[in-house]
């Protein structure tokens, strides 16, 4: 399994916190022993005792000069493996299966595994604690332990095998619920990062499209005003001023849109899935970049298929994706070139391939691996945190489609996007994800 440095630095905040509350717990019930041996009561309370209440509480502690030598993701096992051998013994000096309030330990370590760390962590505790509690019990029951108990009574054969087996089973279960209950836990935790990061990136694109959207609307205010003083003239005709008056209104109607299609960008996108026009939705993408792409030295060309049918999907977030595409270009193509889109209808497999190819700078090889991870950019210091391309290959692979990338550096690069026309069985009957 691959772990970044932001999920090493989320377990390790973890296993710190662990650490405080392995200290505070096992010093409380250290003390409350202590009392409890001042006034005569728990005579096991001895120094071998006491040496596990020092292990937990003190040594066994995720120390930053330890961590710094250790592989954390190994050293989790270390420390669930030392807190189930204490609670073991513990376990055993309080009188073995007399003290069940002490086996609630184990059910702690399961727990803190599912919540902190994997899948393969929780079974390793549900093992490891149904190992050493059923050996304690078994040593103890055939003699190889010294018996210890708080009432004299020692337990038949038939009960001791139906407390081990009804023990090992509530263990296993409780670790497939503490498993299932964490990664569902994780997954809502992820999407909800993967919302905030998407709702960063419009933002940011909302902020880069804004600029040049209020240079053509101000750009339209200063040719309307100049045609209202016209319209006070007496000297012009009528019938000029007819047309001023239409160009005034093309050029209100104008800007109001262009103020409208980045509201509606900037708004968090709906999640439906309907029947969408992919080539409505291009063009509505390039409407929305076009005050940016019109002033720069990059030609659009559209080759767009007549058969494309219509996708079931959420057109504002495919909408999201094509703005992503444009603006990459628009950034790549420095000098004179093109930026060429393509559809397709692929009729035996059911998808629909939308290419966006540019004549612009590349991309390294190297560069080619990363793409789509979150806050990597190709375009340097200032040039971008990330985000877009890694909130297209989300949106893509929410819509069970895929991003094929080419390139070669310094010669341009092609994106191929293949959406299925139909959803699975799971979206289509309510066209929801």
């Amino acid at each position: 399994m691959k772990y970044t440095n932001s999920d090493t630095k989320e377990l390790l905040e973890k296993y710190r916190l662990a650490g405080k509350i392995r200290f505070l717990s096992f010093l409380l019930l250290f003390l409350f022993l202590l009392l409890m041996k001042t006034f005569g009561g728990y005579s096991y309370l001895n120094n071998v005792f006491i040496g596990l209440m020092l292990i937990e509480a003190i040594v066994n502690q995720p120390y930053l000069f330890i961590i710094r030598r250790v592989n954390i993701y190994r050293f989790q096992y270390y420390q669930m493996a030392t807190d189930i051998i204490a609670i073991s013994w513990i376990l055993y000096y309080m009188g073995g299966v007399e003290a069940p309030i002490v086996s609630i330990a184990y059910y702690a370590v399961i727990l803190w595994a599912g919540v902190a760390s994997t899948t393969r962590a929780v079974f390793f505790a549900v093992v490891a604690s149904s190992f050493f509690f059923s050996s304690i019990v078994a040593l103890e029951y055939f003699g190889f332990l010294p018996f210890i108990s708080n009432y004299g009574y020692k337990m038949p054969l038939p009960q001791i095998i139906s407390l081990l087996i009804g023990n090992t089973s509530f263990l296993f279960a409780f670790g497939y619920f503490s498993a299932y209950s964490s990664s569902v836990i994780r997954s809502l935790q992820r999407k909800r990062q993967e919302e905030a990061l998407r709702n960063a990136h419009k933002i940011i694109a909302t902020g880069y499209l804004v600029g040049r959207t209020a240079h053509d609307v101000l750009n339209n205010i200063v040719s309307a005003k100049g045609y209202s003083k016209l319209l006070l003239d007496p000297a012009i005709a009528e019938t000029d001023k007819r047309e001023m008056v239409n160009a005034i209104e093309k050029l209100h109607n104008r800007s109001a849109d262009l103020v409208n299609r980045l509201g509606k960008f900037s708004q968090e996108s709906p999640r439906a899935f309907e029947p969408t026009d992919i080539h409505k939705t291009l063009e509505d993408a390039l409407d929305l970049t076009n005050p940016i792409v019109r002033y720069s030295k990059m030609v659009i060309e559209k080759f767009l298929a007549a058969d494309v049918p219509l996708v079931v999907a959420s057109g504002s977030e495919l909408e999201e994706v094509f703005v992503t595409f444009i603006l990459n270009s628009f950034d790549a193509v420095t000098k004179e070139g093109k930026f060429i889109i393509k559809t397709n209808y692929i009729k035996e497999s059911g998808m629909v391939k939308i290419v966006f190819s540019d004549t612009g700078s590349g991309i390294s090889r190297d560069n080619l691996k990363r793409l789509g991870e979150p806050f990597f950019s190709t375009k340097g210091a200032g040039g971008g945190i990330g985000l877009g391309l890694a909130t297209a290959y989300e949106i893509i692979a929410r819509h069970n489609g895929k991003i094929d990338v080419e390139s070669i550096e310094g010669k341009g690069a092609t994106f191929t996007i293949e959406l299925p026309v139909v959803q699975p069985v799971q979206h289509s009957h309510l066209f929801r994800i």
